[in-house]
Formats: structure tokens, C-alpha cells, sequence
């Protein structure tokens, strides 16, 4: 028999929710930006990659110098007389017997479509010799030319030089291999003459656009406005704040002629060109429809450095303070005021309406914080007192920064904070009402960042009944947007995102596809409803206990030993641990048990973990210690602490010795962490883990009235919607010519990060004239109510 749930509407508990709830958040991570949304194909085009960037870098990478039998020529690297000051490095070539080339290989190989024009610049200039030949070619992934032409570089003062090259369409023209597409191809510069060329901010450009928005890859920016996103967040995320204050992202650096935009190294472990930079990023948001939303730093660095924040000394915070308004004059000045007349100056006379702003990110909320916060707050709100400032509440959804950050944030009369939180998929499922009890007379709440910890259906499911509640709770959750937002694959600084790119397309998980839902069926006013009926899941959890030690660390575990509650005791020995995960030979059958040792830490910049139980299942135990202590339960494959210490910014010191004793009961549903003695971690599962939700809200001006059914189980569940349609009196009409788009699939463990999801929102007609909707199994549906 199929189950059956009955859902019952609250109509006298209708709230009036937040319109610009969805949005997205952009950060420049995993690639995101150069190599991603920038449309440059050109990599290290200016010459000013380094070992800040990464370890292994330096101003020549990603070129490749080709220097054929017969010829002679020396690449060397000069600062003197630069194009910009603010990137002085630049390619010199000497050829002594011509020719001799460079080729750059771009991010991971050039993408080259058949019928496409490619625009190439650079800067060029000839040092000494006579008229130089300069042939540009696009080169296929076989080495045969797709496309070139030839420049003729005359000047001996820096100077522009552009040629534009086409792809054929098919076939051979000129003798040129006509591929319909290359995805490893490159570009070559040959110098055909004998002299000394200097070289400069090299860039190649597809030239199709989306809707006319320059410098920007058009799939990707569909993907975006598909989306459509009610605000954007921008740039970060940690890179706002940098790590240190040589780090810290300054939005004036990125705008105005790109030669003149200082270079940076990203803390994601690569390079920032700001060839987008914050004027690009509004016309990002103006093309889309989304709202911006810049965050600037709160007047200091990232905490999570191993000395912690620095601030911006008080003698320097007027004129930092001068940065943040002239970012709102910026934006919405008009073209008589300074900063209003250098947006027109770039094309945008009009003002880009800046509504929000962003001060601050996961920061530490301490003395130093609120003070330099409390003067940039202060200068915005007596300047430009329409603006809502957006203030932090820390890294995650609780702890010693989340509880100061929302205390600082009522003592300043915050209209909104930034809170964020990545979970497991059962936490999600475990935390519905996170937001019931919320405060509706203290500020609002941005969940600015939040994800599910991975990219199969049970992660899209769970984000899915958590932004239900989310809506419901629309009228103190004023903001949301997933994050990160953008992962180039192969290069991931972190997993799961919402979209992941090569070279040649976007691939959308699961993720993707609810945002969406939720995004284009935006509401205005919700209902709070009532379940009843087999909604919950009670796991059955496995009594195999085995034991692993994982993590990027070295230590000794000594007198490592098991004892199970009847008091059969494991020894496992010595166990020297150099970072390379271990599988322990213990295997016991047991509802309870206990773990000791001491352990002797060496190395290791976070810590390290012992996975205990059914380890090679989706459902088992981790007892993490190093910079914080913790008890984790992982479920469906991915974990969320039930109780642990902060995390400490001072990495842990050679030597440490740690007596550790770990209690596990229930079969993994109970944990307990003793560090030299001490109860420091105590945490128990609750058991029911709601899986079914229903959720009603209405869009008045689009006249629709949404429908929102999870069914994270795996059975079908009958949902008899009839209360709810007489409630909000759904006319018969509408009942019978409901539309219904539906996620689904058969195995909630589907789907592969940097892969397309295996499964994709269906829309269908709906009749529910017996006010019935028979909800599939591991599914997310969206039912339209005219």
C-alpha cells in the first residue's frame, strides 16, 4: 500500500516574505574567474605570474618559447619603461636569425569553434631592428593551423596592435585545416624578423557575446541568467579580505584601463588579472537582472591566517572609509559627482541602483572587528542611509563567532547579517527549523553561503526541503544564495559548486536544478502546513565497527586499543601514522564500544581524523582532533559534527601528546570525545530525520499559488492537498489545469561532481481535481496553481 501523507494549511499563520530571496554568490575559486568567466583565452597574458600565485610559477608560464634548428633567439623578462607601472613585467625577444615563436597553451588548451572570430590585442613595441613581422596563428590539437594573419609591428613606443582571425566553417580553405572545433589548441606569435620586440598584455577574445556583454564566456553567463537570480553577491567570499593587507581586494584597483589594474595572487592558489572587475561584474548584474551586491572588507584581513586578522591601522581607516563611499557614489552617483562620472566615462551614465552592501566576511568578531566595522557602518548610514549594509555572523551557524557576530549585530541595529553554513545532507533534513524561532524585531537573516556535501540527488533533496522552511521563513530570511557558484574541472578548489565547466560546456548537479526551481517560481507570501503521516526516516544502522585513520598529518598513536561495552578490548598496538590513510585490522560486531590512545602529533596545518564503524559504508563515525576537537556522525556518505570545540587559527605545535579517549553508543547515534581527561565533545543523533515536507506560497502579481513537495524516501507517497486547496479557494478550474515540475530519480546517491546531473526537472500537466498528488519517490516537485 502507498503511503499517505495529509497536509493542512495554517491560512491564519500567512506571512508576507522577502522578494529578492534567491540569489547568487560569486567568488573567484576553482577557476572561476581568470579561465572561467573571463573570456580571455590567453593565460598569463601579461607576463606577471609568479610564486605568490603558485609554488611552481613564474613570469613565463604557459608560455612555450620554439626556437627552430637554424635559428636563434633569447625570451627574457623586463620592468624598465612598462606599459603600467602597476604590472611592469613584459616579454622581450631577441632574434639574431629568424624566425622564432611563443605559443601559450591557455587554460588547459584553447577551445576554437568552427565560424567563430576570435579579436586578438597586444601590446608591442620594436626595440631596436627594423619593421617587425608578427604572424598570429590559432593552431588546431594536432598542430595544423586553424586560422592566422600577419602584423607588422613599426612603433618603438608601446602601442596597441589588434587582427581579428575566423575559424572556417568546415573543410579546407588555403590549405588550413578547417577543424569544426579544437580543444587543445593554442595560440602562436612568430617572429619573422631579425631585431629585439617587446611584448605586453596579450589577450584573444572569442567575439560572440551574450546579449552584448563583453569579456564575459556567454555559456557561462547563460547559465547564470537561467538562474534568474534576484541579486549577486560579489567578489567573495575569502578573497575579499585576502590574506593580509597586500591581499585585501580594493575595488578601485579593478576598474579603469585593465593594463593599469594591479595583478594579485588569489588565496585559491592561483593568479587575479581583474580583467572582470567591479565594473564588469554590475554590467554582469544589469545583463542578468540580479541586483548587486559588493562586499568589501570590514577594515581587516581573513582570520583564517596562523596569526589571525590584521586590521587596517586607524590612521589609514578615513581614507579606507573614503573607498567604501566612493564605491556607492560609484554605483549610483550622478554624472556630476566624481566617481559618477567616471562609471559614464566607461560607457554606463546611467547609475546601477545599488541597493545592498556588504562589509565583511566570516571574520573574527572581536574588539578590533566591531570597532573598524562600527566607523565603516557609522560613515555609510549618515552618507547614504537608504543603503542596507549586510554585516557577518562568522563562518558556520554556530559557535563563539556566530553567537558574538549576531550579538554585535543587534547592539548596531544591523538591518541584515550574513550567515553561513555547509552541512551534510541529514543535517539539512535534521534542521528545518532552524529559522522557525528566529527573532522578528532583531535583523534579518542572508544565508549567504550553504550547500549540501556533494552532488547527488539525496544532497539536491535535502537542500531542497531546507529552502522550503527557508521561504516560509521569508519574512526574517530577507537573502540565500548556494555557494561556491562556479568550478573549472580539474582544478577544484572546492567541492560540491553549483556549476562546473570545462573548456566547452557548463554541467549542471542537482543543485543547479532546484535553485532554479525555487528561483522562477518566486513568491511573495507564505503558509505555515502541517504533516501528518510517514514523513520521517529511522535508520537501520549496521554493528560492524572497524577502524581508519585519515588525514593530511603525522602522528603517533600509541596503546591504540578498541573496548566493547561487554568488555571485549582490541589491542591495536603502536600505530605510526605519516599521512597515508590506514585501515586498522580491527573488526568487532557491537552496539557500543570505546576508542584510547595516545596520540603524539607532528605535522599537520588542520588535524586529522579516526573513522570508526561501518566505514565502507554510507553510515558511520569520525572523531576528529588538531585545531578543534569534534564528535561527527556521517550519514548518506557525508558528516555533521554533533559537538565539538572552535576551531583554533594557531596551527598545532610539533609535540602535542593528547591522551584521547572516544565513547560510541547506539550503534554510532551517541558520541563522546575526552581529551586528557576532559569532556570536551558530547552529542547525540536525534532519530527521526524528517524526508517528506510540504510547503505552500503564493506569487500575487504572477496570480499562482505554489506547491512545493520533497519526497526523500524510497517509496512514493499519495499527498492529499484538498484542505489546501479549499483553504486558499483553488478553483476547480485551476485544480484541473495544475503544472507540475518534477525532479526525480531512482537512486538518491546519483550523480558525479563536475558532471551533469543524470536527471533533469520534467514539467508536466497536473489534475487535481481529487486533490491528490502522488509524489515519486526521491523527488522534488513544484506544482503551479493558477
Amino acid at each position: 500500500m502507498t503511503d499517505k501523507l495529509i497536509a493542512t494549511l495554517d491560512k491564519a499563520g500567512v506571512r508576507a516574505i522577502s522578494t529578492d530571496l534567491w540569489g547568487i554568490f560569486f567568488e573567484d575559486i576553482s577557476y572561476s574567474g581568470d579561465g572561467g568567466l573571463n573570456a580571455d583565452l590567453v593565460q598569463n597574458g601579461a607576463f606577471e605570474y609568479n610564486r605568490a600565485d603558485s609554488a611552481e610559477w613564474s613570469n613565463y608560464s604557459f608560455w612555450r618559447k620554439i626556437v627552430p634548428d637554424g635559428s636563434f633567439a633569447a625570451f627574457c623578462i623586463h620592468d624598465i619603461d612598462p606599459v603600467a607601472v602597476e604590472n611592469p613585467h613584459y616579454a622581450t625577444v631577441e632574434i639574431e636569425q629568424a624566425p622564432a615563436a611563443l605559443d601559450n597553451t591557455g587554460w588547459d588548451g584553447m577551445v576554437f569553434h568552427a565560424g567563430e572570430t576570435y579579436d586578438f590585442t597586444a601590446w608591442m613595441r620594436v626595440r631596436s631592428g627594423s619593421a617587425m613581422p608578427v604572424t598570429v596563428s590559432l593552431h588546431g590539437d594536432d598542430g595544423s593551423i586553424i586560422s592566422e594573419t600577419t602584423i607588422t609591428v613599426t612603433a618603438s613606443a608601446w602601442t596597441t596592435y589588434q587582427a581579428s582571425l575566423t575559424v572556417p566553417e568546415s573543410g579546407e580553405e588555403d590549405g588550413k585545416a578547417g577543424a569544426s572545433v579544437s580543444t587543445q589548441g593554442t595560440l602562436r606569435l612568430t617572429f619573422g624578423g631579425e631585431g629585439v620586440i617587446d611584448l605586453d598584455f596579450i589577450t584573444l577574445e572569442p567575439r560572440t557575446t551574450y546579449h552584448g556583454l563583453k569579456h564575459f564566456r556567454p555559456d557561462l553567463v547563460k547559465a547564470l541568467a537561467d538562474l534568474k537570480p534576484r541579486f549577486m553577491r560579489f567578489p567573495g567570499g575569502c578573497i575579499t579580505h585576502g590574506l593580509g593587507m597586500d591581499n585585501m581586494y580594493h575595488w578601485d584597483r579593478t576598474i579603469g584601463p585593465v593594463e593599469h589594474r594591479p595583478h594579485n595572487f588569489n588565496l585559491w592558489g592561483y593568479h587575479q588579472s581583474f580583467r572582470i572587475g567591479y565594473y564588469e561584474y554590475l554590467c554582469l548584474c544589469e545583463t542578468i537582472g540580479a541586483k548587486p551586491l559588493p562586499v568589501l572588507p570590514a577594515g581587516v584581513s581573513c582570520q583564517n591566517t596562523s596569526q589571525g586578522p590584521v586590521p587596517v591601522a586607524q590612521e589609514d581607516m578615513p581614507a579606507y572609509i573614503d573607498e567604501v563611499l566612493h564605491l556607492i557614489e560609484f554605483c549610483n552617483g550622478g554624472t556630476d559627482t566624481e566617481w559618477g562620472a567616471k562609471r559614464a566615462a566607461m560607457g554606463h551614465p546611467e547609475p546601477f541602483g545599488l541597493e545592498y552592501l556588504g562589509i565583511g566576511n566570516e571574520d573574527l568578531i572581536d574588539d578590533v572587528f566591531k570597532n573598524r566595522f562600527q566607523q565603516i557602518f557609522d560613515a555609510v548610514k549618515a552618507a547614504y542611509p537608504d543603503i542596507v549594509v549586510v554585516g557577518t555572523v562568522g563562518p558556520s551557524p554556530s559557535g563563539k563567532d556566530y553567537e558574538e557576530g549576531w550579538k554585535h549585530a543587534r547592539e548596531a541595529g544591523l538591518p541584515i547579517v550574513d550567515e553561513h553554513s555547509y552541512q551534510s545532507s541529514s543535517w539539512w533534513f535534521h534542521n528545518l527549523d532552524h529559522y522557525d524561532h528566529t527573532d522578528r524585531k532583531g535583523p534579518k537573516v542572508y544565508l549567504g553561503e550553504y550547500g549540501s556535501w556533494n552532488t547527488q540527488l539525496i544532497n539536491g533533496l535535502s537542500e531542497a526541503a531546507f529552502m522550503g522552511r527557508m521561504e516560509l521563513n521569508g519574512d526574517v530570511v530577507a537573502m540565500a544564495s548556494y555557494a561556491p557558484l562556479f568550478a573549472k574541472n580539474s582544478h577544484h578548489s572546492w567541492n560540491p559548486d553549483l556549476i562546473y565547466f570545462d573548456n566547452e560546456r557548463a554541467y549542471h548537479p542537482y543543485s543547479y536544478w532546484v535553485q532554479q526551481m525555487y528561483a522562477t517560481t518566486t513568491a511573495d507570501t507564505a503558509w505555515p502546513v502541517a504533516v501528518e503521516g510517514p514523513s520521517t526516516l529511522r535508520r537501520t544502522l549496521p554493528d560492524t565497527v572497524r577502524l581508519r585513520i585519515a588525514g593530511n598529518a603525522k602522528a603517533d598513536f600509541n596503546n591504540l586499543t578498541v573496548t566493547t561495552a561487554s568488555g571485549e578490548t582490541v589491542n591495536l598496538g603502536d600505530v605510526s601514522y605519516d599521512g597515508r590513510t590506514i585501515d586498522t585490522p580491527l573488526d568487532l560486531h557491537t552496539d557500543a564500544y570505546s576508542i584510547d590512545a595516545t596520540v603524539v602529533y607532528y605535522e599537520g596545518k588542520w588535524g586529522m581524523d579516526l573513522i570508526c564503524g561501518d566505514i565502507d559504508g554510507k553510515n558511520h563515525n569520525i572523531v576528529s582532533f588538531g585545531r578543534g576537537h569534534s564528535v561527527r556522525v556521517v550519514r548518506d556518505g557525508t558528516a555533521y559534527a554533533l559537538a565539538g570545540t572552535e576551531v583554533s587559527m594557531n596551527e598545532v605545535l610539533p609535540g602535542t601528546t593528547w591522551q584521547v579517549h572516544a565513547d560510541v553508543t547506539g550503534r554510532g547515534q551517541a558520541m563522546k570525545l575526552y581529551i586528557d581527561g576532559t569532556l570536551i565533545a558530547d552529542g547525540t543523533e536525534v532519530k527521526d530525520e524528517p524526508r517528506r515536507t510540504v510547503t505552500v506560497s503564493r506569487n500575487a502579481k504572477a496570480g499562482e499559488t505554489y506547491v512545493r513537495v520533497v519526497n526523500a524516501m524510497d517509496e512514493p507517497v499519495d499527498v492529499d492537498l484538498s484542505q489546501i486547496l479549499a483553504g486558499l479557494d483553488v478553483s476547480a478550474q485551476s485544480a484541473a489545469t495544475a503544472t507540475a515540475t518534477i525532479l526525480a530519480g531512482n537512486d538518491p546517491y546519483a550523480g558525479q561532481v563536475g558532471e551533469e546531473s543524470p536527471t533533469k526537472p520534467v514539467n508536466t500537466p497536473l489534475d487535481l481535481m481529487d486533490g491528490t498528488y502522488a509524489a515519486p519517490a526521491w523527488s522534488f516537485t513544484v506544482i503551479a496553481l493558477k
